[in-house]
């Protein structure tokens, strides 16, 4: 309930968060880097800029006081995203935060999600790796040898046409008992991963004797 200054959510929450995904923040166009290209053709400073090995930006940081809603700051990065893959050629993942809600918007991909903290250098690299090297889901070929009945191969060309077409980050697949839900998402996994759009899968299951069934399956 305390309001913090922007300047005190920085020292107080972000630098500690950032510090902790292995961002030391120790070079001057880490913090306040100015950009240009702004609306109006003004100069901008955006709070933080994430840097790779290579010197391009890997993500930009726009901070927000504890007591704004986090919403405040998309616009704002948007914009020292768009100027900084102007300045570098390479557009660079986007989050903003207020200290204690923070959001992660590839906006290549996906709408903004929300986060428990800031990725760290080899999470972010990943992301923009992905970016290049995904293969289209409608070009891989569903495992037949998994799933055989048309039903299964339906719903996960449906499932991967609302990731990649509809850009949405979440799928719900509601089947009856003895339909091969099992299978159904072990092929879904072995698509999304031939793919490059997944690298692990967590599956989940409410009773151990599922989370057995599931394991000899998948084996």
């Amino acid at each position: 309930t305390h309001d913090y200054s922007e300047a005190a959510t920085r020292d107080f929450f972000i630098d500690l968060l950032l510090a902790e995904a292995g961002w030391p923040l120790e070079d001057d166009r880490d913090r306040e880097y100015e950009v240009s290209g702004m609306p109006g053709g003004k100069q901008g400073f955006v709070d933080y800029v994430l840097w790779g090995d290579d010197g391009l930006p890997l993500a930009v940081v726009e901070a927000k006081r504890t007591t704004l809603n986090v919403t405040k700051g998309q616009q704002q990065a948007k914009l020292y995203a768009d100027c900084l893959a102007a300045e570098f050629g390479r557009r660079p993942i986007i989050f903003y935060t207020n200290g204690y809600e923070h959001m992660l918007w590839d906006d290549t991909f996906y709408p903004p999600r929300d986060v428990a903290g800031f990725y760290t250098k080899s999470e972010l690299e990943l992301l923009i790796q992905r970016r290049t090297t995904r293969v289209p889901l409608a070009d891989v070929s569903i495992n037949r040898d998994i799933v055989e009945r048309y039903y299964q191969e339906r719903a996960i060309r449906r499932t991967t046409e609302h990731f990649e077409v509809d850009r949405q980050l979440k799928s719900l697949l509601v089947m009856a008992t003895g339909s091969g839900k099992t299978r159904t998402v072990i092929a879904l996994s072995d698509v999304l991963m031939r793919a490059n759009w997944a690298k692990r899968v967590l599956f989940l299951a409410d009773r151990t004797a599922l989370v057995t069934q599931a394991v000899k399956a998948l084996k």
